[in-house]
């Protein structure tokens, strides 16, 4: 497992173009996300002053509500908000063909194979991307009423959420489980490897594939945690550099998660 991680490091590191690649995307998509919400909270809060009464904060809610659940105002905010998930839902297969491709094929000028993978397996990453996305939304069909009637028997929050923990934590399990699969069904897509044979690489290596992906989660999130507590610890100039800089390290991170699973399934699959 950890011949795994660290070869997957080195291949990591040997991707420059990838990291920055992906970087300035997700950086892009957070600063889209960004504008989405200020264009929607901010309309909604100028009615609002500070400094006012408990009961006008209650009253300023109610408005809210009223404004979103009895109007057309939210029509316009959950077409934005497909919008913005349909063009992510068509661009990450599209990203991860070009990235896939550019680990099968270091020879190939950086650049070059990214978007040559886009051309080559665009379409079959799409297809595996959207039967990933109908599967992992499957269980919301049996899961919607119980949650509704978990929702409906307990009166109070804390017994709501203790109730639908494991619903949720079965569920994110399920996903992530799901996730790594398709993950070496699209290694198995780019080496030109069978389906069955793609397949057998997570059935019958699930403990190193598991564990290389939680090992890996687990460094994300202390990682996570002290730029957290750093910045609150040492709020200023060099904590704001710091909780920046982590952007590119959280990228590196999830590339780096990629690499090792890529070395994983070629030495399963030799």
């Amino acid at each position: 497992m950890i011949g795994y991680i660290k070869e997957g490091w080195k291949e990591a590191a040997r991707q420059p173009f990838l990291l920055v690649l992906l970087f300035v995307y997700r950086l892009v998509w957070g600063i889209v996300l960004y504008r989405m919400v200020q264009s929607v909270v901010v309309p909604l809060m100028h009615r609002y002053a500070g400094g006012i009464s408990k009961s006008q904060v209650q009253l300023f809610l109610a408005e809210g509500e009223f404004q979103l659940t009895k109007t057309d105002l939210s029509h316009s905010y959950l077409w934005m908000l497909l919008a913005v998930m349909l063009a992510r839902m068509f661009v990450t297969p599209l990203l991860n063909a070009g990235v896939y491709y550019s680990l099968s094929h270091p020879h190939l000028n950086m650049g070059y194979r990214f978007f040559k993978g886009i051309r080559e397996l665009g379409r079959s990453f799409f297809l595996l991307y959207l039967v990933q996305m109908l599967l992992t939304a499957a269980p919301a069909y049996f899961l919607l009423p119980r949650v509704t009637k978990l929702l409906e028997h307990y009166n109070t929050l804390p017994e709501t959420y203790r109730s639908l923990l494991p619903w949720l934590a079965g569920y994110v399990l399920y996903g992530f489980l799901l996730h790594l699969f398709f993950m070496h069904l699209q290694f198995g897509r780019t080496e030109r490897a069978s389906l069955f044979s793609s397949l057998l690489v997570p059935l019958k290596g699930l403990l190193p594939v598991l564990s290389v992906a939680a090992l890996l989660l687990l460094v994300s999130a202390l990682l996570s945690g002290l730029v957290f507590a750093g910045t609150m610890i040492w709020a200023g100039f060099w904590a704001l550099m710091a909780y920046q800089a982590y952007g590119f390290i959280r990228t590196f991170l999830s590339l780096w998660g990629i690499t090792s699973q890529h070395r994983l399934f070629i030495q399963s699959h030799a």
